[in-house]
């Protein structure tokens, strides 16, 4: 398989990832929204597929109070966000946004859509889980 590229604004924090991801959802909890504006589409890659090839001296990592979990990676130069890359987690999310290549994987799930704004109207057909999850 071809490496599938991203990186940050400022291309400070580049990466790429060699395996097949396991999904892409999107998510409109509250949380994922203030990170990423309407929702935030989401790459389900496994720890083995994932390879930072540089900027690692520049993440930045937001860890909230509880009960939320979720900690939240981004640029420490350009701000944009990164997803969820870890050494911890075998999963993690990588923010579709930081993308340079096509991930080869199409959506597959709205998630929290109880969250979203109500002047956002989602069309586009794929399943849809209530929720309101703000992780």
């Amino acid at each position: 398989m071809t490496p599938i590229n991203g990186s940050c604004l400022c291309g400070a924090v580049r990466f790429e990832i060699i395996g097949r991801p396991r999904s892409l959802s999107y998510c409109h909890c509250s949380r994922c929204r203030k990170q990423a504006g309407v929702f935030a589409a989401v790459l389900m890659v496994r720890r083995e597929d994932f390879r930072l090839l540089s900027g690692a001296d520049e993440i930045r990592r937001y860890t909230p109070e509880p009960p939320w979990k979720h900690v939240r990676a981004f640029c420490g130069r350009c701000g944009s966000p990164l997803g969820e890359p870890s050494d911890e987690h075998e999963l993690f999310p990588i923010a579709a946004s930081s993308l340079d290549d096509d991930p080869g994987v199409r959506p597959v799930l709205h998630m929290n859509v109880e969250s979203k704004p109500a002047w956002y109207e989602i069309t586009d057909g794929v399943k849809q889980i209530a929720g309101t999850y703000g992780g």
